[in-house]
């Protein structure tokens, strides 16, 4: 039997006492056993109810304690009981440095970091130990990766392409880093025993082509105070993580979701004519002054890091035209600069449409046999495009701004990226990891 009454409920015969004594050790021992083999097994909530006897056997053991506390916090929804074991062992062994671990694992469970902290502290007085030391790090990163959580944005440095960005970090140390309308999810890591704090960010390259090796992570230094999150990461080639947050790798950001500039009341006040020519004139400004280059591969890193740059600000530049203006009106000016459409009358003979037909011809996006400004033009040839790096075709960029409908506009690409070149990566990690994502927008656009 698991209990057996004891000598005194039988009567006073104090030669039974040892026989007893010892029966009931043997007794809450064995169960001891019998719940580590469920608890090795998983078997928490078996492993919970082994542990509950031993200690009806016998209550002042600590170390059943402490097992029990760890399996109450497998089981899930049990956080509290762990607590209650974990601080029970902490009374009756106060020099057993895994019970102060315990009690700061619920802790941690419960939310309560400021309080794990706290007994990660005490049990380093009480009982010092290698594992709570670690356990105290993991605790006040686990706090700031916490109070980290949701979404935030900002915008980069203008020496790093002046776009806005935003990053979502997640549970189970996830990030999703967001540009151009488009995202990335990676990982990140956080160690709070530095200061300024550390956090590194390791992004993927999707699409990437076969062989070619995950770009390296990101290292950044890490502040949350009243004023939002502050992040500076290295601003060109082989730098090391910054010091301070200063220097063009800083960004500045806020809690939420980045807010879309909100045009609709200036759009909402012009004629459609007027639209078409305001759309030309900012389509124009968007485009780069001369051609982008291809990057190639033995280009130096500070010349692959500006080609990249022009690139992102150019992606930038056209990702807020198509916010403003939407697909449909981009695509009607697009086609009537490149000849593909009719031309709508007030833009047959502006000056909006024809400068910005000469700045598709000088930056190379469409040929200089353009035909001349009609009402109904004639066809023109397709746009000149280099050859892509794989078997793939180029697209035009995803649709910016869903509620304004239509298809997506085939607006200008730039230059394909030279097959299996590491550069778009290489170049865009010695600037910052919301880089890399500009990095793999471009990638991804041409290598479609």
């Amino acid at each position: 039997k698991l209990s057996q009454p004891s000598p005194l409920e039988r009567g006073p015969h104090k030669s039974e006492w040892g026989g007893w004594l010892s029966r009931t050790m043997a007794d809450s021992t064995a169960l001891k056993e019998e719940g580590n083999g469920h608890f090795k097994a998983g078997r928490y909530a078996a492993a919970v109810e082994s542990y509950t006897k031993s200690l009806e056997q016998e209550p002042a053991q600590h170390l059943v304690l402490s097992n029990r506390s760890a399996a109450y916090l497998k089981l899930g929804g049990a956080a509290e009981q762990s607590l209650m074991d974990a601080e029970r062992c902490v009374e009756l062994a106060p020099s057993f440095a895994k019970g102060y671990s315990r009690q700061a694992a619920a802790l941690q469970a419960l939310k309560r970091w400021e309080d794990a902290i706290k007994i990660c502290e005490n049990g380093m007085q009480a009982a010092p130990d290698d594992a709570l030391k670690k356990m105290l790090s993991e605790v006040r990163s686990r706090h700031f990766m916490d109070k980290l959580q949701g979404m935030w944005h900002g915008k980069v440095s203008d020496e790093l392409g002046g776009y806005d960005q935003e990053m979502e970090f997640m549970e189970g140390n996830r990030v999703q880093v967001a540009v151009f309308g488009r995202s990335v999810v990676g990982t990140c890591s956080l160690d709070c025993d530095p200061d300024p704090h550390n956090l590194t960010i390791q992004v993927p390259m999707p699409d990437a082509p076969p062989g070619m090796p995950p770009p390296p992570p990101v290292p950044y230094i890490v502040r949350l105070d009243d004023a939002g999150l502050h992040l500076c990461c290295p601003a060109g080639p082989h730098e090391l993580r910054p010091m301070k947050f200063a220097g063009p790798g800083y960004c500045h950001m806020v809690r939420g979701k980045l807010a879309m500039e909100d045009s609709a009341a200036e759009m909402a006040s012009l004629t459609e004519d007027e639209k078409l020519l305001l759309c030309a004139k900012e389509f124009q400004e968007a485009l780069p002054e001369q051609k982008l280059e291809d990057l190639m591969p033995n280009d130096s890193e500070e010349v692959g890091r500006e080609k990249l740059m022009a690139q992102v600000k150019f992606e930038s530049s056209m990702f807020a035209v198509k916010n403003k203006f939407g697909d449909n009106l981009m695509t009607t000016v697009l086609e009537a600069a490149k000849g593909d459409g009719p031309v709508p009358a007030c833009l047959a003979k502006s000056s909006e449409l024809r400068g910005l037909r000469e700045k598709l011809v000088r930056v190379e996006l469409i040929p200089p046999s353009s035909p001349q400004t009609s009402s109904a033009p004639t066809p023109a040839a397709p746009p000149k495009a280099h050859a892509p790096p794989s078997s793939a075709t180029p697209t035009a960029p995803p649709r910016a701004d869903a509620e304004k409908g239509g298809s997506a506009a085939p607006a200008p690409q730039a230059p394909p990226a030279v097959g299996g070149s590491s550069w778009v990566i290489t170049a865009a990690l010695a600037v910052s990891a919301v880089a890399v994502v500009a990095g793999v927008v471009v990638w991804q656009k041409r290598k479609r």
